[in-house]
């Protein structure tokens, strides 16, 4: 037997930080549905960008914006595709969570948990 349980009240509650993109640049995110708006002027891959998610900003217009991230253990919200790593179901690890992985990209002074989508 197997039994399912849905709360609508935990689906429906609003997060402080909207996930989407992060520009490098301009220190400043978007929310995904904003590159989607004016599809597909607004979703241009940026060359060199290490994956095929990786974007030009649409605020600042020329810097790197990359795709972010919640942990589901720490609710730590970091970037992807700067220094990727991936445990072994083959999702992204987060920085804060795998201390190894965090201690590496301070040494190479790579902020993938930027204080703007921590508050």
């Amino acid at each position: 037997m197997f039994l399912a349980y849905w709360s609508f009240q935990k689906s429906c509650t609003i997060a402080e930080v909207e996930l989407g993109y992060y520009c490098l640049s301009c220190k400043q995110s978007e929310n995904i549905t904003a590159y989607r708006e004016n599809y597909p002027d607004n979703w241009k891959q940026y060359p060199g960008g290490g994956s095929d998610s990786v974007l030009f900003c649409i605020k600042c217009k020329k810097g790197r914006a990359h795709p972010v991230n919640k942990c589901e253990t720490c609710n730590t919200v970091f970037i992807l595709h700067l220094l990727p790593k991936y445990d072994e179901s083959g999702a992204p690890s987060c920085p804060k969570c795998d201390k190894e992985y965090g201690q590496l990209a301070g040494s190479r002074e790579i902020d993938l948990m930027p204080k703007v989508l921590n508050p």
